[in-house]
């Protein structure tokens, strides 16, 4: 496991070289607007698994995604339930090793995302691996420009969160924004 957390940090590192990769983790962002061209970011990324993140951390999350945004003069997110479960698969894929660590499948969670709400325009991802607790992984992608922009990404109407801890107790951590229509 080692050699793969190393592995990812140096692939991660690679994909971005004005970012740095903080100590606590790795994470990676992305965003496809109307079916376009998508743009990537890397930098930095508690909890038991489960099919959707538990209330309290869902909460805890909202509060500070939501409170940073206000806080810009932005509106607060809604978070969507079924958003989140889509969120909470892809960590539970690359926790498992069903996927890498990354944004595989990008464009099929936002699809489904926008289905789920009955349309949508834009949609971005943060992810992240390693982070110990909501709030770390929230600072990690404060801390990085591509993760930033879409959490301060004022046409973003709602959310869904997730994340998963694999069996070496690493977590990984997934946050999907849509503009709903």
């Amino acid at each position: 496991m080692k050699s793969l957390f190393i592995l990812l940090l140096l692939f991660t590192a690679s994909c971005n070289k004005d970012e740095p990769v903080a100590d606590e983790g790795i994470s990676d962002s992305q965003t496809l607007d109307h079916g376009g061209g998508t743009s990537g970011d890397s930098s930095t990324g508690d909890p038991s698994g489960g099919t959707t993140a538990p209330q309290t951390k869902t909460q805890e999350f909202m509060n500070l995604i939501n409170s940073h945004r206000m806080g810009m003069g932005l509106k607060a997110l809604i978070h969507d339930e079924d958003v989140g479960i889509i969120a909470t698969t892809h960590s539970e894929n690359m926790a498992t090793g069903l996927t890498p660590f990354g944004h595989t499948g990008f464009s099929a969670r936002c699809s489904e995302a926008r289905s789920v709400l009955g349309g949508g325009n834009l949609c971005a991802e943060n992810v992240a691996m390693g982070q110990k607790t909501v709030q770390a992984a929230f600072t990690a992608w404060l801390n990085s420009s591509g993760h930033r922009a879409n959490i301060e990404q004022p046409r973003a109407t709602h959310t869904g969160f997730g994340y998963k801890q694999n069996t070496s107790g690493t977590y990984y951590w997934t946050q999907i924004f849509i503009e709903k229509n």
